[in-house]
């Protein structure tokens, strides 16, 4: 039997997005605006997250409102996504797009850093989705976006933490959308590649990125974010053709691996492949 399929229409609908302060969340909060949503935008810097929800506003959003939160306190996490709930008569639709890179040779990875990281880019997202699923459920709709990364279905050298905790978010989505089939509750994942954002930058704790090629737009990245929010498939890459990496990958595992531990020893030689 085929999946329902998904009727949410943007103007009027209320979407809550984490890590809405910079990049991709702050983007794609513009973006709804302009769609003529209501909008939650949750980051923990709370002048950043003004200055977005003003822009949001200009865009054309009817109706905007911040929650100042370090997403990273799983209990507050799941207490935000209820409050937007509440605030907003229901929740259409959730964009889990909150994450923190961790840039480190697994020799000099500490086990604190993987847990610190799984707790932000895979515990908070998953926490918040289950909090609002039973509410999506009884009343009958919800789409649930999950901001993954390439770094969820290939393996860039020296982020184990990072491409850990996409991972299982990953694994996360794809077995709630098997679990979920029968349901009118929608889940998509997506993938950005190299999108510039602050994530890329020289943040304490982690090392210079073995990528140094060419960058895309956060807005590409809201584009995907609104069709996966009121269109059909599962899975986004942004951009689109490094889903070809992906099935290379599937292709030949060992060839992969060998091919990114030469990138990761000679990045120059294979720059921008």
């Amino acid at each position: 039997m085929p999946k329902q399929p998904n009727t949410l229409k943007l103007a009027g609908a209320a979407v809550l997005v984490t890590g809405a302060s910079t990049g991709i969340g702050a983007a794609t909060a513009r973006a709804l605006g302009a769609a003529g949503a209501r909008v939650g935008l949750v980051a923990r810097r709370k002048e950043l997250l003004d200055q977005v929800a003003e822009e949001t506003r200009a865009a054309g959003a009817p109706d905007v409102e911040v929650w100042a939160a370090d997403l990273s306190d799983l209990p507050l996490a799941e207490k935000v996504a209820l409050e937007a709930w509440k605030r907003f008569d229901g929740i259409d639709g959730l964009v889990n797009n909150a994450g923190a890179p961790k840039r480190k040779h697994v020799t000099r990875l500490t086990a604190e850093e993987v847990e610190s990281i799984m707790t932000l880019n895979y515990f908070s997202p998953v926490r918040m989705t289950l909090a609002l699923l039973p509410l999506m459920r009884e009343r009958g709709s919800g789409v649930v976006v999950n901001v993954a990364s390439l770094a969820g279905r290939v393996a860039p050298p020296r982020e184990s933490a990072y491409a850990g905790s996409k991972f299982a978010l990953n694994g996360f989505s794809e077995v709630m959308a098997v679990d979920l089939f029968d349901e009118n509750i929608h889940v998509r994942a997506i993938q950005p590649g190299p999108i510039e954002t602050p994530i890329w930058g020289d943040i304490p704790g982690n090392e210079k990125a073995a990528y140094d090629g060419e960058f895309f737009p956060p807005e590409d990245c809201a584009v995907a974010i609104l069709d996966a929010l009121t269109g059909e498939g599962f899975e986004r890459y942004i951009p689109e053709s490094l889903g070809e990496v992906v099935k290379m990958k599937a292709q030949d595992v060992d060839g992969f691996i060998a091919g990114s531990a030469a990138f990761a020893a000679h990045p120059d030689a294979v720059k921008n492949v």
